[in-house]
């Protein structure tokens, strides 16, 4: 995984948007024990990059590959099947799920609108993995502490904010609604009553 990530690495830093795909296509591609694998080794080293890049499509491209290292509801659903392959367990899937989810939250208040729509995504698996957790507890933390973050920012940044609290939000309702919710927004007016 050292010699994977040494290949990563300088693709990242290029900004060369062919090699950050193909990065993110490898990792997407590898099965989940190398992907718990090559975050333990390199996770560290993707945030001290994201701190370093200037240009804001790098670290665009940063977040993307941290979103592929931690898989979050495949990964909980092999350990609740026992899958020994995967060499994790809850907690291993927890602890990256935590770290992920900090780096995210820097990474939603970023300069770059491109930075944060790949963070407000990335976010929503984090969510769901949470709630595949049964973990309505830390969800309701992130909808409070993005409200709170929201507070202090304005513009577009304070946009992205709400909108991942209402992700989160999302995430906290029962299975039915929010299948109710998801047809309400994709139908929205077209489904009212004539009067």
């Amino acid at each position: 995984m050292n010699e994977q990530w040494a290949e990563f690495k300088p693709a990242l830093e290029s900004g060369d948007s062919d090699r950050v795909n193909e990065v993110v296509d490898d990792v997407k591609n590898m099965d989940l024990g190398e992907r718990i694998e090559l975050f333990d080794v390199c996770f560290d080293e993707l945030t001290e990059l994201y701190a370093a890049a200037e240009d804001g499509y790098v670290r665009q491209s940063i977040v993307r590959v941290g979103e592929q290292l931690v898989p979050g509801i495949p990964t909980v659903m092999a350990v609740d099947n026992d899958d020994r392959s995967i060499g994790a367990d809850e907690a291993d899937v927890r602890g990256q799920t935590d770290a992920l989810c900090g780096f995210l939250l820097e990474a939603i208040t970023d300069d770059d609108g491109r930075v944060r729509q790949s963070a407000k995504r990335a976010l929503q698996d984090i969510f769901r993995t949470y709630d595949s957790l049964e973990d309505e507890e830390t969800i309701e933390a992130l909808a409070r502490e993005l409200e709170r973050m929201a507070d202090e920012h304005s513009g577009k940044q304070r946009k992205h904010l709400l909108e991942a609290k209402e992700d989160a939000e999302f995430a906290l309702q029962s299975p039915l609604g929010r299948i109710v919710e998801g047809f309400q927004e994709e139908f929205g007016d077209s489904i009212q009553p004539d009067e």
